[in-house]
């Protein structure tokens, strides 16, 4: 897709001033009170990923891609980043992120088109439901080159992505690739991937899956419930300590995983 077609920063600037919450961030289609259980997956997930990488979180200057309102920003500092710093494509998710956060430094910025920082800085780069929503295979591709380049030596970048099978065209502002172009693309960045779990296995579209099956328990049983906001609280609440579970023992998911890659030294 041309990048003319659609202006993402544009798009999310829009909807963060509209809503700026963790279902703004999230999934509009599902409720408020879903969103919510969603993110206490995630939390639970990338505190799990972050300890099993070994990432000498302390010792760290952090950078945070599309922090968004701010969710994971606040799980680095929590586990006692030595810095963090944030980049989000719209402006006013950087004013409130500035004023929330006010000893943080964020840059408005597109990642596809570089950041101010310089080669080397961070020695680990988040990007967490981010990747997807990058519509042009090019500006995909120069993103991750970004990553690589403001990864120090060895540094590692944990993220989300969907891997489908093949090449899925989502609504206009995302896309989900499959998992050998990913992998390519990740191999051409000098980016190792060194660990890679499931984020969620049956709270989330199984974008990453032919089964019929599965995509008609989501799209005739979950995501009915899921959409209102009294049911999807509590189908939330039921579901989340299976899906703690399931992320934690299984290795691949169809839906979205978490993974870790280490800057090569050839990068």
């Amino acid at each position: 897709m041309p990048t003319s077609e659609f202006d993402s920063r544009s798009y999310w600037d829009k909807r963060l001033k509209r809503n700026w919450t963790l279902h703004g961030v999230g999934m509009l289609r599902l409720a408020y009170n879903y969103n919510i259980w969603l993110y206490h997956v995630r939390n639970r997930v990338f505190r799990r990923t972050v300890r099993a990488a070994r990432i000498d979180v302390p010792r760290a200057d952090v950078l945070d891609i599309g922090p968004g309102t701010g969710f994971y920003v606040e799980r680095w500092r929590s586990l006692g980043a030595r810095s963090v710093s944030g980049v989000d494509i719209a402006d006013s998710a950087v004013a409130q992120l500035s004023e929330k956060f006010p000893d943080v430094t964020f840059e408005r910025a597109d990642i596809s088109d570089g950041t101010p920082f310089a080669d080397g800085t961070f020695g680990a780069v988040s990007a967490f439901d981010v990747l997807f929503h990058i519509v042009d295979d090019d500006r995909y591709e120069a993103a991750l080159a970004e990553v690589a380049r403001v990864l120090a030596p060895d540094g590692r970048f944990v993220f989300s992505e969907n891997f489908a099978p093949k090449r899925r065209e989502g609504r206009k502002h995302y896309v989900s690739r499959s998992r050998e172009e990913i992998e390519q693309l990740l191999h051409n960045a000098g980016l190792e991937i060194v660990r890679r779990k499931p984020m969620f296995v049956l709270m989330s579209p199984p974008v990453a899956s032919n089964s019929k099956l599965l995509w008609t328990l989501w799209s005739k049983i979950v995501a009915p419930q899921a959409q209102r906001e009294l049911r999807g609280k509590w189908v939330g609440a039921a579901q989340y300590p299976f899906e703690v579970v399931l992320t934690k023992i299984l290795r691949k998911s169809p839906v979205m995983e978490i993974l870790v890659c280490r800057k090569r030294a050839d990068a």
